[in-house]
């Protein structure tokens, strides 16, 4: 008998987690360097921009890899969901997915676009203009046909649920890609220069994080205006929130959105003033570790809400 296997399987929402970390984590790269760094004006700027193109080049890299092993992924989960698990692969079915589908074109666009970053990243060492902005709108293609497959397609108006939805993922780079970066490449090179007393130290990473918190605000407010419009397009009316399954999913992503909510109002009004002090630091450390984690939480949920039945179908 064969066994079933469908797009709101475990698995199948992991590979979309991934996918969409990888979004995430990408855009979070360009907002990091241009709407970040680049207006970061403490004490040993330019070493520090230095040492962030040092190190964001490879975290793009490994992203750019990632993305290339979950979209393989994604075909033979997508096989696996149409023909059967018990179904293996062939050339033929391959072939029906990958050039008779519009889901095939997505794919096509998506892995193309994840190899083309991985050729692109090395050469970000350089400091080339040219290069990152390159690196950036293949980007935006990667992430752009990420909801082709998705509700978006299916909207009455897919452009324009699909442009809704770039919009949406761009929010979220901009504030929680960008903050993940911060935390595990900006300031571990602004710890890194030679210049390494540590008041020095405490004040560059202040001055990145007073930088960054501007672009947290723009962005967190995008994704907020932009998720508030999905939401209610899909719902259609407030009865829907918890009388639907997508409504009580929709209902615990917000949830843990409410907490990453919370985590950046705690960085910006109580750890952000206190900053250049070394407590301050320790404290941004774990509060941006609750934010993420509460964000990584969020990724989740919204991988098994884009293939939950929306209300009325």
């Amino acid at each position: 008998m064969e066994s079933y296997f469908g797009v709101e399987s475990p698995a199948f929402v992991a590979i979309r987690a991934v996918l969409s970390i990888c979004s995430i984590g990408l855009l979070g790269a360009f907002a990091l360097r241009w709407a970040v760094v680049a207006r970061y004006v403490g004490p040993d700027a330019e070493g520090v921009r230095a040492a962030v193109d040092e190190r964001l080049p490879r975290w793009i890299d490994w992203l750019g890899i990632t993305a290339v092993a979950a979209s393989v992924a994604r075909l033979i989960a997508q096989h696996a969901a149409v023909f059967g698990t018990d179904v293996a692969l062939s050339r033929d079915a391959v072939a029906t997915l990958l050039f008779r589908s519009g889901w095939g074109k997505a794919w096509w666009v998506a892995t193309l676009a994840a190899v083309t970053i991985t050729w692109i990243a090395p050469r970000l060492r350089q400091r080339s203009g040219v290069a990152w902005v390159a690196a950036a709108a293949v980007t935006l293609l990667f992430v752009a046909s990420q909801p082709w497959s998705g509700h978006p397609a299916a909207a009455d108006v897919p452009w324009l649920a699909t442009s809704i939805q770039l919009l949406h993922l761009i929010g979220a780079g901009g504030w929680l890609g960008s903050l993940a970066l911060l935390t595990v490449v900006a300031i571990p090179a602004a710890k890194s220069l030679e210049v390494a007393e540590s008041r020095s130290v405490d004040a560059r990473i202040a001055g990145l994080v007073r930088a960054f918190s501007p672009t947290a605000l723009a962005f967190a407010a995008l994704l907020a205006t932009t998720g508030t419009v999905t939401a209610w397009r899909h719902l259609g009316g407030l009865l829907a929130l918890w009388q639907s399954g997508y409504g009580r999913t929709l209902l615990l992503k917000l949830g843990f959105l409410s907490i990453v909510l919370a985590a950046g109002v705690y960085n910006w009004r109580r750890v952000r003033p206190a900053l250049g002090e070394p407590h301050a630091t320790v404290r941004l450390r774990r509060s941006s570790l609750v934010e993420l984690t509460a964000a990584l939480l969020v990724v989740v949920v919204t991988a098994v809400l884009v293939a939950s039945p929306m209300p009325g179908e």
